[in-house]
């Protein structure tokens, strides 16, 4: 909370949930300078391989999308989720749906009001935004609420293909010996809960999973975790753009290129605005508003949330 980063917002921290008397935290995101009224929402979801990272981890939220927030007057909504592999993706999908449940339901309302006495969440205008493993959680979130809620998702380099083979190192990383995650396993006590992690915290973790080919074995393969799948089931969705770097060694842009196709194959090229870019995993942390790529690819979403 303390970067100089959200340097425009005033933030505060609420728990949505509880598990195991681990508080499940929310961290709402309110521009400064702005009068008593409704405005827009934007639920962000922080990437990590659902393994490590947090919500307010700086160097993992783009400025560029602190700057479109604030120019919006968009309050912002990070829910933090249990992480594998101490949880499963099965857990992750319930604080999903119990995140929005809150939301939704009262709960970041009273929070608001509690906090931020005249400022009130406008729930007619929502957009869900994640980054690798909450840019998934973004486009689960168009699939489990009901049609319409969600205006339109952004989804940077979304971690969609948990099973997908690398062929690189991820960042040209050096091997991990596989004692580290057995012996990371092994000291798990069992019931433990682990909501955040603030890079390069877990990151040997992430390493030696991906490295063995392990994600699918402790996120799950229940059908209801497949995007792809799941794509299959619904009726609609929200408008989804999804920004991707070409040269990603972390999140292979294969898998994005893939969903897209599947978008556009039952929904028509409307849905979906794929954009590929040169660059490496996160290649938009020093991007701009200005940049055309962005720029044009924004452009829809914001049509489509606020008017």
């Amino acid at each position: 909370m303390d970067s100089p980063k959200y340097v425009n917002f005033d933030i505060s921290e609420v728990a949505y949930k509880v598990v195991n008397k681990t508080n499940i935290s929310a961290f709402v995101l309110v521009p400064k300078g702005i009068s008593e009224g409704k405005y827009p929402i934007i639920a962000k979801f922080h990437g990590g391989f659902f393994v490590t990272g947090a919500s307010l981890y700086p160097d993992w939220f783009p400025d560029w999308a602190l700057d479109y927030a604030f120019k919006q007057s968009a309050i912002i909504v990070c829910a933090d989720y249990r992480l594998i592999p101490e949880s499963t993706g099965l857990d992750i999908l319930e604080d999903l749906k119990d995140f929005w449940a809150w939301a939704r339901g009262g709960g970041l309302e009273r929070h608001l009001s509690q906090v931020k006495a005249g400022i009130n969440a406008d729930l007619t205008k929502v957009i869900a935004y994640g980054e690798s493993a909450g840019g998934s959680l973004a486009i689960q979130s168009g699939f489990i609420l009901p049609h319409g809620f969600i205006k339109a998702i952004i989804a940077t380099y979304p971690f969609i293909d948990i099973g997908r083979k690398r062929t690189v190192s991820i960042m040209g990383a050096p091997t991990i010996p596989p004692v580290v995650l057995d012996g990371f396993l092994a000291a798990i006590e069992p019931g433990k809960i682990v909501t955040s992690a603030n890079p390069p915290e877990r990151m040997p973790i992430v390493l030696s999973i991906a490295q063995q080919d392990r994600f699918a074995e402790f996120y799950g393969a229940d059908e209801k975790l497949a995007l792809r799948k799941v794509l299959e089931t619904v009726d609609d969705m929200p408008h989804l753009l999804i920004i991707h770097g070409k040269e990603d060694s972390a999140v292979p842009v294969e898998g994005s290129v893939e969903f897209a196709d599947a978008v556009r194959g039952k929904f028509g090229a409307g849905k979906i605005d794929l954009r590929v870019e040169p660059g490496e995993h996160g290649f938009d942390g020093s991007a701009t508003l200005e940049m055309p790529w962005l720029k044009d690819g924004l452009s829809r979403v914001t049509e489509l949330w606020l008017n």
